[in-house]
């Protein structure tokens, strides 16, 4: 008799083979629920990091924000915010989302005759759900107008006549231009230097020669930086303020950017002018010097300077509507990298004489303060040279101003070079700022200009404020080449003034070469105004 029983091996193997599946089952839940854990993980993850990438970009535009803000306020000249500026923006559509941002302003700290602010931010993303602060923080300085090689808000001279960028012209350094720029470039080719070798911008779209180079394809021949650095915009950038002139004078005289007025004392050269009560630098007792020069010889009078170094020792020679000259013997113990141009000066005129403690040097020495550093103003004309020394050697940090502004327009004549001492050209720093800054002579056959030139005013008109030639006329600029006119700094006018000309291919006057002073852009001469920019040097994440 068989038996229907299947045998107890069967049934062990059917289930060895249920519990294997179970424990699949139980493995692939497992992996699946992790892989689901880390895919929220990495949604929320992604969702976090959106939400908190929405409020730093607010904390940026708060940054932004401020930046505009004390930008107007200095051109109103009205105080920085002391409270926080907020605002807040929703979201496009019906999205309940909100983003706003809580910004400060911390400054200015002037260092190196620039102002920087430190700007702190805190931008918020605000669904409903999800609350999301971040804080960040920068820094911006002033941006000063030396910071340009060249800086014009006409481009014609004073003349009227259309001035042209020309493929022989080599622009080192930034370049500003109110424009129409007129550009005639060489054909392309991988030998021609380009005409310009930094960032341009500009107002108007320029009236090119042969052609629009991206048609003609010769950026090559335009700009270093091709297209990429050549920038057309509507944003105007300003010459120097009337305010900014004057403070230059009340810096002079007493030490401060305080004086509205010029002081009424007689005609002469100061010192410390208001703490000696008005008397002049070689009659005054003041013993430490804490301005700089102040020269007074009435808007219609000229004050003629003449430099010359030997050693460490920087003698000026002063003359005006008085007898004789007054001699300025500033006597520098150091003159270095560090600004260091500690020293004496001892101030001459007829039988009177006194020394003071300190130099007028725009750069103080270790432990001492004396904001009218670099400061040599007259209330007239300045010419530097005269017919024995048409040259003039200058050792220091010196900005040398005269009034420019409606109905104080004052020029700064040059009868030759103007150069830095040789032993210390390092270190030396100098600007002129002036109605108009003229060449003099008609003889003069190459020439050296170690300056940072500033001409014009805002609002002023294409004929005035500017840089010429007075060999240059309406119709010409004379016979014959004047050789090269190298301008070592930056040259900021209000039109461009006329130099020379290329007729024919024939150079008649200077051919001028602006070589750009790096330094300028972030350590200028004294009392170097600024373009009314701020520029964000610094800028980090503080986080939550």
């Amino acid at each position: 008799m068989r038996s229907s029983t299947r045998p107890p091996r069967q049934k062990q193997e059917r289930g060895l083979a249920l519990i294997g599946v179970v424990g699949l089952l139980l493995v692939f839940l497992v992996f699946a629920g992790a892989m689901i854990t880390q895919l929220a993980n990495e949604l929320n993850s992604t969702k976090m990091a959106t939400v908190s990438n929405r409020a730093i970009a607010a904390a940026d535009a708060g940054v932004h924000a401020m930046v505009e803000q004390i930008q107007t306020d200095l051109d109103l000249r009205q105080p920085l915010p002391t409270s926080p500026i907020t605002y807040a923006y929703p979201e496009p559509g019906a999205s309940p989302a909100a983003e706003s941002y809580s910004v400060t302003v911390d400054g200015p700290y002037p260092a190196q005759g620039l102002n920087y602010y430190l700007i702190t931010s805190i931008g918020t993303y605000n669904n409903g759900i999800e609350n999301i602060s971040r804080r960040v923080r920068a820094i911006a300085k002033g941006v000063p107008i030396s910071d340009y090689a060249s800086f014009s808000n006409y481009e014609v001279n004073q003349y009227g006549n259309p001035v042209w960028y020309l493929s022989s012209q080599h622009f080192n350094g930034p370049v500003y231009s109110g424009g129409p720029m007129r550009i005639a470039y060489a054909s392309p080719s991988p030998t021609v230097t380009p005409i310009f070798g930094a960032s341009v911008q500009t107002g108007n779209v320029p009236v090119w020669s042969p052609c629009d180079p991206t048609t003609c394809g010769g950026w090559s021949s335009v700009s270093a930086g091709g297209s990429g650095s050549f920038s057309v915009n509507s944003t105007a950038l300003s010459l120097p303020q009337p305010q900014d002139n004057i403070a230059v004078a009340s810096y002079a005289y007493e030490g401060d950017g305080l004086m509205a007025t010029y002081p009424a004392v007689a005609a002469g050269v100061y010192i410390d002018g208001s703490t000696s009560g008005g008397k002049d630098a070689a009659s005054t007792t003041s013993p430490i010097d804490t301005t700089g020069i102040y020269i007074n010889v009435g808007s219609s009078g000229t004050a003629t300077i003449t430099s010359t170094v030997s050693g460490n020792t920087d003698t000026l020679k002063i003359y005006g509507p008085w007898a004789g000259a007054y001699q300025v013997t500033i006597n520098y113990t150091a003159f270095n990298s560090s600004g260091d141009c500690s020293g004496s000066t001892t101030v001459t005129h007829g039988t009177a004489t006194h020394t003071f403690s300190g130099t007028p040097c725009g750069a103080p020495g270790p432990g001492v303060t004396n904001p009218g550093n670099g400061a040599i103003f007259s209330n007239g004309n300045i010419q530097l040279g005269n017919g024995g020394q048409r040259d003039t050697i200058l050792e220091g940090d010196y900005s040398l101003v005269t009034p420019d502004y409606s109905g104080y327009a004052n020029d700064i004549t040059l009868l030759g070079n103007l150069f830095y001492d040789p032993g210390s050209a390092t270190y030396d720093k100098t600007a002129l700022w002036a109605n108009n800054v003229i060449l003099a002579s008609n003889t003069i056959t190459g020439l050296t200009v170690d300056s940072a030139i500033i001409a014009g005013y805002p609002g002023e008109s294409w004929s005035s404020g500017y840089f010429k030639n007075n060999r240059c006329n309406k119709t010409g600029c004379g016979s014959g080449s004047q050789g090269i006119l190298n301008i070592n700094g930056s040259l900021v006018e209000n039109a461009r003034g006329a130099v020379g000309e290329v007729i024919g291919g024939i150079q008649y006057g200077f051919a001028r070469v602006i070589n750009f002073d790096s330094r300028f852009a972030t350590a200028p001469p004294p009392f170097n105004p600024t373009t009314g920019a701020l520029q964000i040097i610094a800028w980090e994440d503080l986080g939550q």
